[in-house]
Order: structure tokens, then sequence, then C-alpha cells
């Protein structure tokens, strides 16, 4: 309707200015021929000098629809071409060039992808979000890194969004990617239990909490994970404090290994003396908790002797000034038993029994939830290790529940033993987590604790590191730090 009226109103014109351009003498035939002869809007009228064009209805509608179908075109173009089949879109092969999502399923080596147009972004995608993930329980293999362009939400009012700087790639990680062990994740499953970096967005009883926007914290969960990425999402009860200035790799180390390893040496010191001159028995001193422990036991004066299983780590143990046994208990029970003031047991070889046999009279056992005899991939004296084999002829998980026999065992059974969860102590007291926390902080920045970092990798070597920590030969802990520019 409002393109006839128009064309009414365009013809009304011309007919005006025809008349007042015609020549004296012309009569009213000639006037009607040239009406029913004007040109449309390809050709110019001979006779007619007007800087106006005829237009019938039938042309404008012509063009109009071809207009249309031009318009429709393109907007087809930004859905897709038009030999793309519903199957390529299901199949992930579809791209949304304007403001869709664009998803490509990946295999379990390739790069699975999720990507959203970012408004005021013409023809440019800008990755927001990169992180690992499991789909099913498996091995390194089977880890994808996912590229996203959108950032997670604070989906209820608990959650904190936190702009990783730094995460760790532990043993545990693989155990909760491969479903073996005490703790299982939910999948899929993003690794990455230790968490270092800034508060980018959080839910409003966060907010309540005093939490804010920028704030430089820490966070663990043992089976929630998420930190092997660009931003996680945790929950405000198991975020802290921490110090502005310190390197964010150290800070990663302390979340967790030296944490465990500081609050191991205070459950030891049953009248809560200086562990000067004490003897201080560490099973499996070269796995990360037990570096941590030889390094926080010699600023105390402390006589350390630990377990290794080959002699290049009992080589490199030796240096570090401590005395070195084989890790088979057969082979030093016999040299400690009943002398040794504080034993730190995170292997649970046999159940903390040769480490409880160790202890004096008034001494202290302290069994962690390392218990890498169990939950990693070499120390396996009842079998084969966790990689190759974890369920027996009846499908039970005997890793899992010689882990759970061992911590009721140490918790409730067995005297001058403590037993020592890292988790519980943050839930239940995080005051006072935090503030041991900031002593560790403070002997990083003074130069009299330099945490083991074994290598700083990347989100694309998280499945690399994997396989790395299943042999067992890490030195120390590796830190996931995310590239910005990737």
């Amino acid at each position: 309707i409002r393109r006839k009226k128009n064309a009414d109103k365009s013809a009304s014109r011309r007919k005006k200015e025809k008349e007042a351009e015609a020549p004296e003498g012309r009569d009213e035939e000639e006037d009607v021929e040239e009406k029913v002869t004007s040109p449309s809007r390809s050709t110019k009228s001979k006779k007619s000098k007007s800087k106006f064009k005829a237009e019938s209805i039938d042309e404008i509608m012509a063009t109009s629809d071809e207009d249309m179908r031009k318009g429709d075109s393109r907007s087809l173009s930004t859905l897709g071409t038009a030999d793309e089949t519903l199957d390529e879109i299901n199949n992930g092969s579809h791209t949304d060039t304007e403001d869709g999502d664009t998803i490509e399923e990946a295999s379990s080596e390739e790069v699975e992808t999720r990507t959203t147009r970012t408004s005021g972004r013409k023809g440019k995608n800008t990755i927001m979000n990169k992180d690992v993930i499991i789909h099913a329980p498996g091995g390194a293999e089977n880890l994808v890194v996912r590229k996203m362009y959108y950032t997670p939400a604070p989906k209820e009012p608990e959650d904190v969004i936190i702009q990783v700087e730094a995460s760790t790639v532990t043993v545990r990680d693989c155990l909760l990617c491969r479903g073996i062990g005490i703790d299982k994740a939910r999948y899929p499953f993003t690794p990455g239990c230790e968490i270092v970096g800034t508060i980018a967005d959080l839910g409003g009883k966060a907010k309540l909490e005093g939490w804010r926007i920028g704030d430089r914290v820490v966070a663990f969960d043992h089976t929630k994970g998420g930190g092997n990425a660009k931003s996680a999402k945790v929950h405000m009860g198991n975020i802290s404090m921490i110090s502005t200035t310190i390197d964010a790799a150290s800070a990663a180390c302390l979340v967790d290994v030296y944490m465990s390893a500081y609050k191991a040496l205070r459950l030891g010191k049953k009248d809560g003396m200086p562990l000067t001159g004490r003897k201080i028995l560490i099973t499996d001193g070269f796995s990360p908790i037990g570096q941590a422990v030889v390094a926080l036991a010699k600023l105390e004066g402390a006589n350390i002797f630990v377990t290794a299983s080959d002699s290049s780590e009992q080589e490199y143990m030796s240096s570090l000034g401590v005395k070195c046994f084989p890790l088979s208990p057969t082979k030093w029970l016999h040299k400690v038993a009943g002398k040794m003031d504080v034993v730190i047991d995170n292997t649970c070889i046999d159940s903390y029994e040769s480490s409880w046999e160790a202890v004096s009279p008034e001494g202290v056992l302290v069994c962690t939830t390392g218990m890498t005899s169990t939950l990693n991939f070499r120390h396996d004296e009842f079998g084969e290790g966790c990689a190759s084999g974890c369920a027996d002829a009846f499908g039970l998980n005997i890793p899992k529940y010689r882990s759970k026999w061992a911590a009721m065992k140490a918790k409730y059974l067995m005297s001058n033993t403590q037993f020592l969860d890292l988790t519980e102590c943050l839930t239940t007291d995080p005051k006072g987590y935090q503030q041991e926390l900031k002593y560790l902080c403070f002997l990083v920045e003074s130069g009299a604790l330099v945490p083991k970092v074994a290598e700083r990798i990347q989100i694309e070597e998280v499945a690399d590191a994997h396989r790395y920590l299943e042999t067992g030969k890490s030195n120390g802990t590796i830190v996931c730090v995310p590239n910005d520019n990737s």
C-alpha cells in the first residue's frame, strides 16, 4: 500500500510538471499518448524533460521483490551456503558468522571448540576462554583442549569466577581423570585442583561475604578441579586471599603441597615445641609433599630421613642433606624401629604399619592423603600399577578400598597417629588456613623458602604432563600457566 501511494504521488507530480512545461497547441491526445508510452526505470523519455521517472506499480513491485530476494540471499549467506545440509550442521561443520554459536566436535586428539561471536567485532573472533576437558574416565589420550569465545558466568550466588594465573598438574588429576582412588570427579571434568588468580566475576552471596572483583585469591577443590583453564568457576567456600606480590607459580605450590607439609609438621609437634634436633622420617621423600616437608623441616633444624624408590632419587635427596633409605619397608624398618620422633607417611605402602612401628613411644605418626603407593602408577607392591590394572576379577576398585581402609585405620584404630585432610582443614577453619598461607607466603617472599616447581607448561601441554606424571619421574610440582596470547 505504501509503495502504491508513493507511486501515485510520483505520477501526480510528474503530470503537473509536464503540463507546466508542455508547449502551447499540444492537445490532450498527445499528453495521454506520452503518459502511456512513458518509460520505466531503465528507459528515459525523449519527450519529457522532467527529472522524475515514471514507474508502474508492477515494476515497483517486481523491483521490490528482486531486492527482497537479494536481501534474503544475504541473510541466508550468513547462515551457511546453499549446498550445506542439515547433516553437515548437525555434524558440527556449520559456522554462524553473525551472532550464533560455532561448535566443532573433536576426536580425542583434536581440539574441541565452542564459540560465540562477541558483539562489536566484525569478521574476527577472539578466544575468551580455553581449558582442558575429559568427557569420560580415561587417560591422557582422552584429554581435549577446548577453545571458547565466551567466559563463564556465575550461575549460583556462591559462585566465583577466577581469571587463572596458574594452576597445578598433579597425580591427583591423573587419578580423577581415570576415575580411580577415593575422590571421584563428575564428568565432563577439567583437571587442576589448585588455582591462583584474580576474581573476575562473582555471585550475590559471594559479594555479601566481602569478596570483590580484582581480589587475588587461591582456590582448591580436590574433586571438582577446573584450574587448567583461562577462567575457572569455584565455590566461595574454597577460596582464600593471597599476597599480590608473590609469584603465581610459587603460590600454586603453596596451596596444597606446602600447606600439607606445614600442617603435617605441626601435627607432629605433640608438645608444640620446635623440631630442632628431632628425628623425622618421611616416606617417599622425592614426592612433591616429601620435598616440601624436607624444606620446612630443615628450617627448624631437624634430623631428616627419607625413603626413595631408586638410586637417582636417593642421590638427589642426599644432595639436599638428608639420609636416604630404599622405598621398601623391609630394607629400613629394622634400622629405625621405635626411634623416630615424627614419621610423615604419604605412601601408605602397607596401610601405615611399618611407619607406625618406626615411631617411638612418645612420637607421632602423621598420615597424609597422598597415599602415593595406592594412588600413583609405580609404588604398588600388591600387583600392577593403577595405570595398567585397578580392579580384580570381580570388578572391585582395589586401590580405592585399600585407601579407605588405611584412612579409617589411621583415624580410629592406631595410637599416636594423626590423619591430615587438608580439605577438611579449610572447611572447618578457613581463617586458620588463610593465616598459615600468609606465613608461607612470607617465607617465600623473604627468600627463606623456595617452592620446587618442576616445570611451567601451557594448557596445550597438560596431556603430556599427565603422561610424565604417571612415570613417577616428576621432580617437584608441575604448574600450568595459561598463555594470554594463545
